[in-house]
């Protein structure tokens, strides 16, 4: 079954805190951008690299 036919109702309770959701939603980018940690480089070098024994 396609996601695209299933509908949700909801009711809003509090439209305030709906209203403040929705902004929120909409100024936020869909995609949140990767932080540089160490354990995240050594994980890509660790992908990046090959070892043959």
């Amino acid at each position: 079954m396609a996601t695209s036919s299933i509908t949700k109702e909801f009711r809003v309770k509090d439209p305030a805190a709906f209203e403040r959701l929705k902004t929120e939603l909409e100024s936020k980018p869909a995609r949140k951008q990767a932080v540089d940690s160490p354990s995240l480089k050594k994980g890509k070098e660790k992908l990046a690299t090959f070892v043959f024994h």
